[in-house]
């Protein structure tokens, strides 16, 4: 399946738009940045940390980045 080409700001947001279905995005810290396409043709990554609320019971956001690193690559 390829990957539909998207430009940060427009990927940051969906990002957001996605986290915001698992928890409140004020809580959680997003780092996204771009980088030479891994093994699977990926260019981008990010790092999703819960900074407020209580993350020992709930990872169902988890999945997010992965999912979306399948979908999209930076333009």
């Amino acid at each position: 399946m390829a990957r539909s080409r998207i430009d940060i700001v427009m990927l940051d947001l969906r990002l957001e738009e996605e986290l915001a279905k698992y928890a409140d995005i004020k809580e959680l810290k997003v780092v996204l940045w771009r980088h030479a396409p891994d093994a699977t043709g990926c260019n981008w990554n990010a790092r999703i940390d819960r900074v407020r609320g209580n993350s020992s019971n709930d990872s169902s956001w988890w999945d997010v980045v992965p999912q979306m690193r399948k979908q999209f690559n930076l333009t």
